[in-house]
């Protein structure tokens, strides 16, 4: 007797359910003005990134500052590194993550960065994957 209350328990669950669990609407997660961008994988570093960038105009003229970065279609140079960009994704407008092999000062490794340009183009914000951020203006040509 026990096992049949629990059973018809059971069933009129069921039926309070209302049918079908399955919804097939699509969920609505963009707001009016939402610009949602599907990442795209490039073979090369955007143009928009590239060029010289570094902490200050008076540091774009220092060779030897600590700041520079130098961005090329193929191959990104820091102060005592170089990468090559191994996966160079778009995850937004004005913004990269790429995965690069880095070497310098004898020694090899990968990082994932991110960079962030600026609405007008003339700043760079370089994201490391413990969330630190440096933030340079782009040189004059």
């Amino acid at each position: 007797m026990r096992s049949m209350a629990i059973a018809t328990t059971f069933l009129a669950l069921g039926a309070c359910s209302g049918g079908s669990t399955t919804d097939t609407a699509e969920p609505d997660t963009a707001g009016p003005g939402t610009d949602i961008v599907a990442p795209e994988t490039h073979e090369a570093i955007p143009q928009a990134f590239q060029g010289r960038w570094d902490f200050t105009e008076d540091t774009c003229a220092d060779p030897g500052s600590e700041m520079r970065l130098d961005i090329e279609a193929d191959r990104i140079s820091y102060y005592e590194s170089s990468a090559t960009p191994e996966t160079i994704t778009q995850t937004g407008p004005g913004a990269l993550t790429v995965d690069h092999r880095f070497s310098g000062e004898g020694e090899e490794w990968t990082e994932t960065l991110a960079y962030s340009l600026s609405e007008d183009g003339e700043r760079l914000t370089v994201t490391s994957p413990d969330g630190s951020m440096s933030v340079r203006m782009r040189c004059p040509a």
